[in-house]
């Protein structure tokens, strides 16, 4: 828990920076702060298995109980100039790699609303893949401890450093949301190779995003496509040959949402494709991922149950594969923007969107088990 405090300082010290900068230049501003995190940790079952939420995390938890691997915190600042300007700067400490609670910049965006519909931004903006994309690391606005591995944990990147335009409207009882982004990113991450976990990191300098939110009463109902792509992508074919070619990847996601207050119902599908290997035949990745959850909130008390499935095709880094996961969280609020949570999930050791050494030969099912404080200030 140590790493907490130089990390809160380095955040604190980059949110005044950027107050300084602008303040100077423009004196008539209004700030606002404020923050989230998770106190929490996970252990599994079987000390065979490390778990993780995606490659992004080298280290997991194992039979042993792992704080770093879930506690994170995250702060904001927002400063309206007026005229429709403002700026937005997140920072958030998280694990990174091996290194937990490794401080790094989420969104940093210049914004301009000329009306209550248009939204304009110019910076590091997120990446809206998923229902849960805007507050993906506030895990107060979620209703689990953990989101479904299947799908978040199969599309890692969370930014774009470009431009991004939002609208939305009202018509009626129906609100309606448009979205278009473009910029770079880029993301560290782990796979197994050839049965050795490899670190890389890709650089993507031409990626896009385009999504559509559908709001009806208490329904939400939203469409995103993701591309990307990534130049001089080698691939090793033998020792002493390897590929390079251009890699074209596009992600389709849709997702549903019912909360009437009472009832809460989510359900997410995903699908990714990918160009072949040049002489391989094979995409690089390629697979289907969708989960199901449903819970109710009694009083302070929310349980939920979720199954999750992931199916990827046979790629260079996956084999054909069928995996399903069901799990269960319990949401306690406590008081006021702090929420206590528990969840048990119970995936298979081949599924690779759990493990940082996953074990496709294996049919055990391998206990994950998680708890936590959520909370935002």
């Amino acid at each position: 828990m140590q790493g907490w405090f130089p990390t809160l300082g380095r955040a604190a010290s980059g949110l005044v920076l950027a107050w300084s900068m602008v303040s100077s230049a423009h004196a008539d501003f209004t700030p606002s702060f404020s923050g989230y995190g998770t106190v929490g940790g996970t252990r599994t079952s079987d000390d065979e298995y490390a778990f993780v939420h995606d490659p992004t995390e080298y280290t997991g938890a194992t039979h042993q109980f792992d704080v770093g691997l879930e506690s994170r915190i995250g702060v904001q600042a927002i400063l309206d100039f007026g005229s429709g300007f403002s700026v937005t700067v997140q920072e958030l400490a998280r694990q990174r790699g091996s290194a937990a609670f490794d401080l790094g910049t989420e969104w940093a965006f210049l914004q301009y609303s000329p009306d209550p519909d248009w939204k304009f931004r110019l910076g590091r903006v997120a990446l809206a893949t998923f229902l849960y994309s805007d507050s993906r690391e506030v895990g107060y606005a979620a209703p689990w401890f953990r989101a479904p591995n299947e799908l978040y944990g199969s599309e890692t990147l969370q930014y774009l450093d470009g431009a991004e335009a939002l609208w939305h409207h009202n018509f009626g009882a129906v609100r309606l949301g448009l979205l278009g982004s473009y910029g770079s990113t880029q993301e560290d991450y782990q796979v197994l190779i050839g049965g050795v976990e490899t670190a890389s990191r890709v650089d993507i300098k031409d990626a896009s995003n385009l999504g559509a939110t559908l709001e009806f009463g208490d329904f939400l109902f939203r469409v995103a496509q993701t591309k990307l792509s990534v130049p001089s992508v080698s691939i090793p074919l033998s020792p002493t040959f390897s590929v390079t070619y251009t890699l074209k990847d596009t992600f389709n996601s849709a997702g549903l949402q019912f909360d009437d207050g009472k009832a809460i119902v989510l359900s997410e599908y995903a699908k990714r494709s990918e160009n072949d290997v040049p002489g391989v035949g094979l995409q690089i990745e390629a697979s289907r991922e969708w989960y199901v959850a449903g819970g109710w909130r009694f009083g302070k008390f929310t349980p939920l149950a979720m199954y999750g499935k992931f199916e990827p095709h046979s790629s260079v880094l996956f084999p054909q594969g069928n995996y399903g996961t069901w799990s269960g969280s319990l949401r306690y609020d406590v008081v006021r923007n702090v929420a206590l949570k528990a969840q048990l999930s119970r995936p298979q050791a081949g599924n690779p969107t759990y493990w940082v050494v996953p074990n496709p030969g294996s049919s055990e099912r391998v206990n994950v088990y998680s708890v936590g404080a959520d909370f935002v200030f």
